[in-house]
């Protein structure tokens, strides 16, 4: 699976480094770029199939974002990301760090508010079950991937925040992450 993600990523990389050598030749283009860096808490979770929630876990996320915008109501968003998930399960905590990557579209429904919907992958980096003086490594699934929807409000040239649920689609440990994100994005390059 790691090998999945080894491709993945650089697929990932190879795609920025071609759309930015395009944009570099062709400075004629009328679409705008924005890359961004963005920093939010999060509240995660696992959901069992047929099964109440774990506890909520609060967490954070840091990362980059490059949008592209198509036409002035439709974007394309790529993003890279720390995220710090987990839930409360007992009385332990179980602590995710993920790499994450969203691909999302973005549509402007006014001009400064936008709905945002597509997928994500993420790669797991390291877990650890707490419980009171005890710390564990429990054996977890390397990766995740699902579906992400949410909203954007503000100017995408300057600060922006969002809301955004990622509903996981990959069982990690016989339960899906559901995370929530509330973010602040700033503008550090717009194009």
């Amino acid at each position: 699976m790691h090998k999945f993600y080894i491709i993945f990523i650089g697929l990932f990389l190879f795609c920025s480094t071609t759309l930015m050598a395009q944009e570099q030749a062709s400075p004629s283009s009328d679409k705008r770029k924005y890359t961004s860096i963005k920093i939010g808490p999060s509240l995660t979770t696992l959901a069992p199939k047929e099964e109440p929630w774990f506890g909520g876990q609060i967490g954070v996320h840091a990362g980059i974002t490059y949008l592209t915008m198509e036409n002035d109501w439709l974007g394309i968003q790529m993003e890279a990301q720390y995220s710090l998930q987990g839930a409360k399960i007992d009385r332990g905590h179980l602590l995710l760090h993920y790499f994450n990557v969203p691909l999302l579209a973005k549509a402007f429904i006014a001009p400064r508010v936008s709905l945002q919907g597509g997928g994500y992958a993420g790669l797991l980096l390291s877990e650890r079950y707490e419980f009171e003086a005890y710390s564990s490594r429990p054996n977890m699934k390397g990766s995740d991937y699902g579906l992400a929807y949410g909203i954007t409000f503000g100017d995408e040239a300057k600060l922006t925040g969002s809301l955004r649920h990622q509903v996981g689609l990959a069982k990690v440990i016989d339960a899906k992450n559901q995370v929530f994100q509330l973010s602040l994005s700033y503008c550090i390059s717009s194009k």
